[in-house]
């Protein structure tokens, strides 16, 4: 019974050594096999064992027959060597981890200063490229690989700086390449903006801009400084625009070189991400700017349309009891205000950073301004309202406001400017004309006519009926008074101790010719009663004058020469 099972295990052995290569311990085992043959079955034991012993090594070489190649280390487009697992570590991470060191290297290095090293580090030899561990080869390497270790650690050292060498040669040349292109460019362009930069320099030199209507129309600047303004304008673009070029070469000619990209991002960077915020921020702000311009749409239309409704009524198309058309200006400016305040407040928390702090800070500042600095001007802002609708004067009328008198030359909401007869222009706040007493010459011009008038005394010996007759004789010869439809009167205003008072009244429509009228009426007076050989009475001159001389001149001397 032994001997068919030695016989048969002989068999296999056989045949499973056969189909292998020849190795030390196939030979030993198999000797070991043929002395079992003619053993005695005290060997059994011993012989089963050393079948398993086999059955091991023959695993162990058909597992080494499968991953003889190995993984496949492929840092970039050829394959440099294979690599096996290493106990816990799989073939796979091992190649991984060979492939980002090597791929870590040429990123980071534009030129190759250093190589990849051998050390030996107890049974083991480790490749180092700047004192960092790239690979670490062992006895179990060596065995699968067929070779020693330090054999195998040249091998694959002089695989690896082979592919360092190739790979950044290789992309230090391209991106040589690529920078000349870019130079070649770049210079291009820089000769391109010189030549626009002269041809618009002389445009400016010869002053050919300065034809335009509009820039003949700016009169803040003489025609040599907007000559020199466009001339540094230039400047300014032509430096701009190079510098700008210069800057952005660096980072795009920096993208076609790994070791640069870093730098070449951040250069980049520095442009695009400003750009990126603004772009950012417009597209978050969209839905708010729509909002915006409705509501600027709406108010506006809105207030063309009460335009066209204030249109009428001051035009008397359409008529408002109580409402006068005078009132539709200021009338309308209120409303203005009060529109785009309000729109303003709808809009301000719409607009982008309106719950910053700095935005936060302006409101409170302005608001601190406004309620220190605005109790004059809403004083006579309210005063300015109030003059319009109680209607006191408008544009063109005379009147006497305080002790001025002129024509209305300005109304607004806070001032009033009024041309005095000696061409003065004299601005009054509205608080002041509002708590002053206002005399309008004007307003009754159409309906009443205005009166002027003048005092002059008399004494009693002189009757009164002749001086009657001689003032509306002297109103009558008075340009500018009316004679006709309202003829002069004269009044009897008190009777004095040594005089009689008496008033001439008189009709006008022109107020604005008053100090003239005045003026001629009392020359007039003085000729007609000089001719009468009447003194005109004066209580204090009389108190200061000798009883026999009198103060009426010769009615020869009261003529005019013409």
């Amino acid at each position: 019974m032994r001997l068919p099972i030695i016989i048969i295990l002989y068999l296999i052995s056989c045949t499973i050594f056969c189909s292998a290569q020849p190795h030390p311990n196939k030979t030993k085992v198999l000797q070991e096999i043929e002395s079992l043959i003619v053993a005695d079955s005290l060997h059994r034991k011993y012989l089963q064992e050393q079948i398993k012993q086999l059955h091991q090594i023959i695993n162990e070489e058909d597992e080494i027959g499968e991953v003889s190649y190995g993984i496949p280390v492929v840092p970039f487009n050829d394959t440099i060597f294979f690599v096996h697992h290493k106990e816990e570590l799989s073939a796979y991470d091992r190649a991984h981890h060979i492939e980002d060191s090597i791929r870590f290297i040429v990123e980071h290095h534009l030129f190759l200063l250093d190589t990849v090293v051998i050390t030996e580090f107890d049974d083991n030899y480790q490749l180092l490229f700047d004192g960092k561990i790239i690979h670490t080869i062992d006895s179990i390497d060596a065995k699968r690989m067929r070779s020693s270790r330090l054999k195998l650690a040249r091998i694959r050292q002089k695989a690896i700086n082979k592919t360092l060498h190739n790979q950044i040669y290789g992309q230090g040349k391209d991106a040589g390449i690529y920078a000349l292109i870019g130079l070649v460019i770049l210079f291009v362009l820089i000769f391109v903006i010189n030549k626009v930069y002269k041809v618009l320099y002389e445009k400016v030199s010869h002053r050919k801009w300065l034809s335009y209507d509009w820039l003949k129309s700016i009169s803040l600047f003489t025609e040599e400084d907007q000559v020199k303004l466009f001339r540094y304008l230039l400047l300014g673009v032509k430096y701009g625009l190079i510098l700008m070029l210069i800057y952005l070469y660096l980072p795009i000619v920096g993208q076609f070189s790994p070791p640069l990209k870093d730098i070449s991002n951040r250069l980049l960077s520095y442009v695009l991400s400003p750009i990126n915020d603004i772009i950012l921020s417009i597209l978050v702000f969209l839905p708010n700017l729509m909002k915006i311009i409705i509501t600027i749409l709406f108010f506006v239309y809105l207030l063309k349309f009460i335009q066209l409704f204030a249109d009428a009524v001051k035009e008397e198309r359409i008529v408002i009891n109580g409402f006068y058309p005078d009132w539709v200006p200021p009338t309308m400016k209120i409303i203005r205000f009060l529109l785009y305040t309000f729109m303003v407040i709808i809009i301000f928390p719409l607009l982008p950073g309106a719950n910053s702090n700095e935005f936060k800070g302006i409101s409170v500042f302005v608001g601190i301004l406004l309620s220190i600095g605005s109790s004059t001007i809403i004083t006579n802002w309210i005063s300015g309202i109030v003059i319009t609708y109680m209607r006191r004067f408008k544009i063109g009328d005379w009147v006497k406001a305080g002790d001025v008198i002129g024509e209305v030359v300005e109304r607004s909401l806070f001032v009033t400017r009024l041309r005095s007869s000696k061409n003065e222009v004299i601005t009054i706040p509205n608080s002041k004309i509002s708590e002053a007493q206002t005399i309008n010459y004007s307003q009754p011009i159409h309906k009443y006519k205005l009166i002027v008038h003048t005092s002059v005394t008399f004494g009693y010996e002189v009757p009164w009926r002749k001086v009657h007759q001689l003032l509306k004789e002297a109103a009558a010869k008075t340009n500018f008074l009316l004679k006709r439809d309202k003829t002069p009167f004269v009044l009897q205003k008190s009777l004095d101790d040594f005089y009689v008072t008496y008033q001439l009244n008189a009709y006008t429509r022109h107020p604005e010719k008053m100090f003239a009228i005045y003026s001629q009426l009392h020359q007039n007076i003085q000729d007609i009663f000089s001719r009468e050989d009447i003194e005109v009475m004066s209580p204090h001159y009389r108190a200061n004058r000798e009883d026999n001389e009198r103060t009426v001149p010769p009615s020869d001397q009261m003529l005019d020469d013409d």
